[in-house]
C-alpha cells in the first residue's frame, strides 16, 4: 500500500511536488506526521530514516506546466509521476484530499490524509523536504527573490520582492499575485498559504 501527498499547491513561485511512499516496514524510529505540524529539523530526520526504509518516488512538476494546465491538474499530474517512480506498482494507493487519482489502480482518497494516515504523512514529510531543498536551491540562481527563507509562499517579503524585481521564470503567472502584484495588500498576507485563495 502506498501513499500519496504533495507540497507547494499554494505558493506563487516554484513547482508542484508530490511523494509516493510505500513503506516496508509499520514501525519508523521517528517521529511522523502531517509534515505542517513538524518542525524543518523533524521533516529532515524522519526524510532521511524513511528514504532509508521506505521505497519512495517523487514527481515534480514546473511553474510554466502549472499556468498552462491549472494548479489542480498540475497536482494530479505530480502525483502520478510520483507513483510511477515506484519500482512497482502499489496494490492499493491512499491519496490525501478528495479527488482520486485516475488510471493507477485501486485508489482511495482521504481528506486530511496527512493527519490520519501514517503512509500519507511520509510522503507528505518526503515532498514537503524535497520542495524546501528545490526552492533554497532556486534562491542561488535568483538570489534578488529569498527564496530560501519563504520557499515561494505569499509572504510579505516575497510580495517586496516581487514588486520590486517582477516575476522570474519560477513564478506561475497565472497566480493573480504575480500577475497584478500591486494588488496584494498586507491584510492578505497574513498566512502563508493565502496564495491559495489569491490563485486564478
Amino acid at each position: 500500500m502506498a501513499g500519496v501527498d504533495e507540497a507547494g499547491r499554494g505558493p506563487w513561485a516554484g513547482p508542484v511536488v508530490a511523494a509516493a511512499v510505500l513503506l516496508r516496514t509499520s514501525r519508523l524510529p521517528v517521529h511522523v506526521d502531517d509534515s505542517k505540524r513538524l518542525t524543518a529539523r523533524q521533516r529532515e530526520r524522519a526524510y532521511a530514516v524513511i528514504c532509508e526504509r521506505a521505497e519512495v518516488g517523487v514527481g515534480i512538476v514546473a511553474s510554466d506546466t502549472i499556468d498552462r494546465v491549472n494548479i489542480l491538474q498540475a497536482t494530479l499530474l505530480a502525483m502520478r509521476h510520483a507513483l510511477e517512480e515506484l519500482p512497482a506498482p502499489p496494490d492499493l494507493t491512499l491519496v490525501d484530499g478528495h479527488l482520486p487519482l485516475t488510471a493507477i489502480g485501486p485508489c482511495w482518497p482521504i481528506v486530511r490524509g496527512d493527519q490520519r494516515s501514517r503512509v500519507i504523512a511520509c510522503a507528505s514529510i518526503v515532498a514537503k523536504v524535497c520542495r524546501d531543498r528545490l526552492m533554497t536551491f532556486y534562491h542561488e540562481l535568483f538570489p534578488a527573490y529569498a527564496f530560501n527563507q519563504h520557499k515561494g509562499y505569499g509572504t510579505l517579503l516575497h510580495a517586496a520582492r516581487l514588486a520590486r524585481h517582477g516575476p522570474c521564470p519560477l513564478h506561475r503567472m497565472t497566480f493573480r499575485p504575480v500577475a497584478a502584484p500591486a494588488a496584494v495588500s498586507p491584510d492578505t498576507l497574513e498566512a502563508p498559504d493565502v496564495c491559495m485563495a489569491l490563485a486564478v
